[in-house]
């Protein structure tokens, strides 16, 4: 009789998700940056469509902790080789807030919306749930740091856009997830034997 849980991941195949989503997440703020940074941007580092945290929500649901390593290294390149390379503690915590938020997001998501572990009950109610928990736990850590260290002037306005800007940008990359998955189911049980 076939057990029931999965096998666990090499440390190798750990290490390369780690890299990859690191990697994913590096090109993907840099091309938000590059589409979106002149019209949608509201300050420095919060835009009102961004990409990018719809990534780290994705990452982090499918791969955990794993996940969340990868988005802390991601944040770590964008942190240092784009922004102030010698403001090493706001670039170390910037960076694991950005891991930690949607590792949070993804705890709240388990226990108050009682999303199962291998995300088999996920639905469009629950994505939309996870997106919401998601965009307010980013902006809330996000800015709570920000303006602790001066780097924003108005808390509100700015949690209010970054949370939709997170929000926006969740809802587009789940919602082509989502896309892809039934599109895949579609075409491998419709694919001749």
């Amino acid at each position: 009789m076939p057990s029931s849980r999965t096998s666990p991941i090499s440390l190798h195949t750990q290490a390369s998700l780690v890299v990859l989503c690191g990697a994913l997440y590096f090109y993907a703020f840099q091309l938000n940056m590059h589409w979106f940074a002149d019209w949608l941007e509201f300050s420095p580092g919060v835009n009102w469509i961004f990409i990018p945290s719809g990534l780290r929500l994705l990452f982090v649901l499918v791969l955990a902790s794993t996940g969340a390593t990868g988005i802390v290294l991601g944040s770590l390149a964008i942190n240092y080789l784009m922004g102030s390379p010698d403001a090493h503690v706001f670039n170390l915590v910037t960076s694991f807030i950005s891991g930690a938020a949607p590792y949070i997001a993804r705890q709240i998501s388990l226990i108050w919306l009682g999303l199962d572990v291998h995300l088999s009950n996920l639905n469009s109610n629950t994505f939309l749930k996870i997106s919401i928990a998601f965009a307010l736990v980013n902006a809330l850590m996000h800015q709570v740091w920000f303006y602790s260290v001066g780097q924003t002037e108005n808390f509100i306005a700015s949690t209010i856009a970054m949370a939709t800007g997170d929000w926006f940008g969740t809802a587009l990359v789940l919602a082509a997830a989502s896309l892809c998955i039934k599109l895949v189911k579609r075409f491998s049980t419709s694919a001749p034997e």
